[in-house]
């Protein structure tokens, strides 16, 4: 029996990963402490030198809240790199962040990806959708995890969009298809007390996301 999970999603997919180094002086003695976040995305639009790619705002974040409160820090270097299914790495510079929506939008450099229709039709409730994440840095090369649940519906008090997928640190990011592998959703947090309850920004928010974010970006780059 042929599986009905649209498969070919797996192509649109990327892991994050964030790395955070920070320069630790006393004196003339330095070390380097490092760190590193990893996050999912999906790609949603080529261009001649890279892709646009989504993910969540909190992957993205580069403020001073990535930062330690540490003695003696003389610098840091937060770096955005991207990984598809073979394993190549790509640098990637931020876009946009919507940290209201926890949205982001990267554009990764020499990257000509799959790219992940957008939905032209909201989803309703009860409507079956799946999910492909790297949940705590599951990934390897030609693998990686594939997920379902269904649509649930849209919470009044903020707007957010609710789906019964699984999800745990690493799906941050993670794209969210209906049952034509066109993009619906994104997840970008889960329900502290059951992790099969995940939140994404809806739809249209998504869209107008999206648009506005390279639109603005095109125009930065004429600019210069």
């Amino acid at each position: 029996k042929t599986s009905e999970f649209p498969i070919h999603i797996r192509e649109s997919f990327l892991k994050i990963e964030k790395t955070v180094r920070i320069n630790l002086c006393k004196g003339e003695n330095c070390i380097i402490d490092m760190g590193k976040i990893t996050g999912s995305s999906v790609v949603i639009k080529n261009e001649a030198f890279g892709a646009y790619v989504l993910t969540a705002g909190h992957v993205c974040d580069t403020s001073d809240r990535m930062i330690p409160n540490m003695e003696n820090i003389q610098g840091v270097e937060i770096v955005i790199e991207a990984l598809d299914l073979q394993m190549n790495r790509y640098y990637s510079e931020i876009v946009n962040i919507d940290m209201e929506l926890d949205t982001c939008l990267l554009f990764v450099f020499d990257l000509r990806g799959k790219v992940a229709p957008i939905s032209d039709t909201n989803p309703v409730p009860g409507d079956k959708v799946y999910n492909v994440a790297a949940p705590v840095g599951v990934f390897y090369e030609g693998v990686v995890p594939l997920l379902d649940g269904y649509f649930t519906g849209v919470r009044n008090q903020d707007g957010a969009a609710l789906y019964t997928v699984p999800a745990a640190g690493g799906s941050s990011g993670s794209p969210i298809f209906n049952h034509d592998g066109e993009l619906v959703g994104m997840i970008h947090s889960v329900n502290r007390y059951f992790p099969m309850i995940t939140v994404s920004p809806t739809l249209p928010q998504l869209r107008r996301f999206i648009t506005n974010s390279i639109i603005l970006h095109k125009r930065k780059n004429r600019k210069q």
